[in-house]
């Protein structure tokens, strides 16, 4: 029977291992744009480095609606969801925290060096954290019972 996760069970959720997250964004024409993306909670916030000339970055200049989603395609299954208005930070001290935090959660296990190759390209020119501040979370555990 699914069950709706706690504050707390959907935090643990989405802090737990190296899954990835949809993230959806609306072009400016209206077409939806979903891509997987790395992604660090912070709080009940989540932080992607994206590029701000990419589609993603240029969508969000348009419209910083976005929905980014979390799922365990394991039984019996379980996803967050989340919809929330996008903020856009771009100076090099948040850029780098943010990235840190994605960097530890992906590459932790890999080791120093390998942090370090990522950040410096996540803290390269153009590069930006988008912090999702949540306005409706839908959070599910069990939904194959």
């Amino acid at each position: 029977m699914p069950e709706k996760m706690t504050d707390d069970q959907r935090r643990a959720f989405l802090a737990e291992g190296t899954r990835t997250a949809v993230f959806a964004t609306v072009r400016p024409d209206g077409r939806p744009h979903a891509v997987p993306v790395w992604f660090a909670v912070d709080g009940d916030d989540i932080l992607v480095n994206l590029g701000a000339d990419t589609v993603k970055g240029k969508a969000l200049k348009e419209n910083p609606r976005v929905s980014v989603v979390a799922d365990d395609p394991r039984p019996p299954f379980s996803f967050v969801s989340v919809e929330g208005v996008a903020e856009i930070v771009s100076d090099a001290d948040g850029v780098r925290a943010g990235s840190e935090l994605i960097a530890q959660r992906y590459l932790g296990e890999a080791g120093p060096e390998a942090i370090e190759g990522w950040l410096a390209y996540a803290t390269s020119p153009g590069k930006v954290i988008v912090r999702v501040r949540p306005e409706n979370i839908v959070a599910i555990a069990k939904v194959g019972g």
